[in-house]
């Protein structure tokens, strides 16, 4: 079954059970959610022509859930998002969700769910949808928000279960989610390979884990994901061409939650395995170790406003964070292509339930978070900026 297919399904299967629950008189809820954003940038594009100022950076929402019996509920999203060429604005069914828990008390809960369900990896990719429930505009490298990661890996068709449980000052939650094989949007594919001939990628084999620690009411958090996931390549039999891209993602996360004060860091180990054959007889093998990780700081500094810093760095390949090693093997090919150095400060304004402004300005050395549809070589500034604005209302 296609994800289009699978998708659709899922859709009707949820608006129907909405639609005959409505006599019935369950408890439901429906909310939505829009932001426009503006990206102003000095030397390279990012999100549209921003050199020039872009208004190409857009989200909007609506989403309902239904509670149709005490451990029974639905919940099901609809959302647009354009964020110049890593998105483009097509309507998507973010996820369609059927949550079914088994055990519910004071101190354990399980249950499982299904659909297309949202990944638990780190802290904020299950809530990296609507800018309220990000910490800024643009997410840290992690959640690699600029090479279209959120379509791949904030939601997924499949299967996962859930369990948590309160010992003492500690609450500890586990989940578990198996994603079904689907074939990845053709707008997606050209920005994840590129080559001069027909070419098909499917998702196969993909899983995560995640395992969380909450003490002290929240006030301290430790978690660790794991995702792994295989893109499989294919093209048609004249060219004879196959490939399979193997990903496997470790995270750690750590957040401590004041009154006053956040601070969050996390760190990701990326193994990334690529081979190719031509004709069936081996032709490119590679094998990398990539890493990103940062460190950030929210101050709320009264009830409407909050100020951010973060410092952010991910490299393609761990044992050669400078790209000296890879210029030198690829003579013509810039080093700052191996890496990205973010130092961010931010502001956000929310003046009631409804409304909410952010601005951040973004100071980057390295180019490996620009996307090269949007600035093709050989021209790209290894130091850039970024002022990024965005204003949102939900209801």
């Amino acid at each position: 079954m296609s994800k289009q297919g699978f998708d659709v399904r899922v859709a009707v299967a949820l608006a129907a059970i909405f639609f005959s629950g409505a006599a019935g008189a369950i408890d439901y809820q429906v909310h939505g959610y829009a932001a426009q954003g503006f990206v102003l940038s000095q030397h390279n594009d990012f999100f549209g022509d921003s050199t020039d100022g872009s208004f190409n950076y857009y989200e909007a929402g609506i989403n309902a859930a239904v509670q149709v019996q005490p451990n029974l509920s639905f919940a099901v999203q609809a959302a647009i998002r354009d964020a110049g060429i890593s998105d483009d604005g097509s309507p998507r069914l973010d996820y369609a969700v059927a949550d079914y828990r088994v055990l519910s008390d004071a101190t354990v809960q399980a249950g499982f769910r299904a659909g297309k369900v949202k990944n638990a990896v780190g802290f904020y990719n299950e809530t990296r949808d609507v800018v309220f429930t990000r910490p800024s505009i643009l997410l840290p490298s992690v959640y690699n928000d600029n090479q279209n990661q959120r379509s791949l890996v904030f939601t997924s068709p499949g299967a996962q279960i859930y369990g948590g449980k309160v010992a003492g000052q500690h609450e500890l939650t586990f989940t578990g989610t198996i994603n079904a094989e689907r074939d990845v949007r053709e707008s997606d594919e050209r920005l994840l390979v590129i080559l001069p001939m027909p070419f098909d990628l499917r998702i196969g084999n993909s899983w995560n884990v995640q395992l969380m620690d909450s003490i002290d009411g929240g006030r301290w958090q430790f978690a660790y994901s794991y995702f792994t996931g295989q893109l499989r390549l294919s093209t048609p039999p004249e060219f004879a061409l196959a490939g399979r891209l193997d990903v496997d993602a470790h995270v750690f996360s750590a957040r401590y939650n004041a009154e006053r004060v956040i601070v969050t860091a996390e760190y990701v180990l990326t193994g990334n395995d690529n081979r190719l054959t031509l004709g069936g007889a081996p032709y490119f093998h590679s094998r990398l170790a990539a890493d990103s990780g940062y460190l950030q700081a929210e101050y709320r500094v009264s009830s409407k406003w909050t100020a951010l810093a973060r410092i952010d760095g991910t490299y393609r390949d761990r044992h050669d964070r400078s790209g000296r090693e890879f210029a030198a093997a690829n003579p013509g090919v810039d080093r700052g292509t191996q890496f990205a150095e973010d130092f961010t400060v931010g502001v956000s304004w929310r003046p009631d339930e409804h409304w909410g402004a952010w601005a951040e300005h973004h100071w980057i050395n390295g180019t490996t978070a620009l996307q090269s549809l949007e600035n093709p070589p050989p021209v790209r500034h290894q130091r850039w900026s970024m002022l990024m604005l965005m204003v949102g209302y939900k209801f």
